[in-house]
């Protein structure tokens, strides 16, 4: 009888970390863009000056980047509580033919 994968541990940390740096990442952005929001609001030269950017692209950037952070956090906790071993064998395959 074959006990558990020892990979699997291995497997549900990396999609662990490789989600909270995506979900880092995209946190910095949002944080960005709210500071180049508030800059433009304050008639002041955003920090990408030289390049025009409408209200709307900035409050659709914004909204983009927020939706993309709850889903990265709905990803961190689908990862630590619903991922099954088959979704770790994929992973596994996924990572072994890169």
């Amino acid at each position: 009888m074959d006990g558990p994968n020892p990979n699997r541990f291995g497997s549900r940390l990396r999609v662990l970390i490789e989600t909270n740096a995506a979900r880092d990442k995209a946190e910095v952005l949002l944080s960005s863009l709210l500071s180049a929001q508030q800059a433009v609001d304050r008639h002041q030269p955003p920090p990408f000056a030289g390049r025009i950017v409408s209200r709307r692209s900035m409050d659709q950037a914004i909204s983009s980047t927020k939706r993309l952070i709850a889903s990265l956090n709905q990803a961190l906790e689908m990862a630590q509580h619903d991922l099954r071993d088959a979704d770790l064998d994929l992973l596994d395959e996924i990572a072994d033919s890169e």
